[in-house]
């Protein structure tokens, strides 16, 4: 009995992801380390098709090994942003502390402590926040980087007092 792709797709939607590796194994004739459910499901699938209906054409492959080539690939990071005119440097030494109204930061502005003789100086991005040349989701994210344990970022970088102190 021939199954569509979309009864397959049902059908794998059922299987653990043991299962979905397993069946993964059986497709491609190699392991996957892939353990996220939804990215397995769509290789397989994808594989099926192309043993059922062909694969890519040798144009296809051609023009996406050009595409990746890795000479043509940027290997630096973008220039950021100039900062916008209504950013600010802001210093604080702990354990200051500013009231949450003041907590939302303008992008452009850059953060500055003392961790450890280490001076932390961070710039808040549009889109994350900039720290020693890489892009970081969050102030958290960027304390983890400096302590090496979780902390709240608005809280390590000043902007937040701690609960319970007044």
């Amino acid at each position: 009995m021939n199954m569509t792709i979309e009864q397959h797709q049902k059908r794998l939607e059922k299987l653990s992801i043991a299962e979905l590796r397993e069946e993964y194994e059986k497709v491609f004739g190699e392991i996957t380390t892939s353990r996220h459910a939804r990215h397995i499901i769509k290789r397989i699938l994808w594989q099926m098709q192309a043993n059922a209906y062909g694969g890519l054409s040798e144009e296809a492959l051609e023009r996406a090994n050009k595409l990746a080539d890795l000479n043509r690939l940027r290997m630096t990071s973008p220039r950021p942003k100039p900062p916008s005119e209504d950013a600010q440097t802001v210093s604080r030494t702990l354990p200051q502390t500013i009231t949450s109204n003041q907590s939302d930061v303008a992008p452009g502005t850059q953060l500055e402590r003392m961790y450890k003789g280490q001076r932390i100086v961070v710039t808040i991005m549009e889109n994350g926040v900039r720290f020693n040349g890489q892009l970081y989701r969050s102030l958290s994210a960027v304390a983890k980087e400096v302590t090496g344990t979780h902390w709240n970022g608005k809280l390590f970088f000043g902007l937040k007092k701690k609960k319970g102190n007044k």
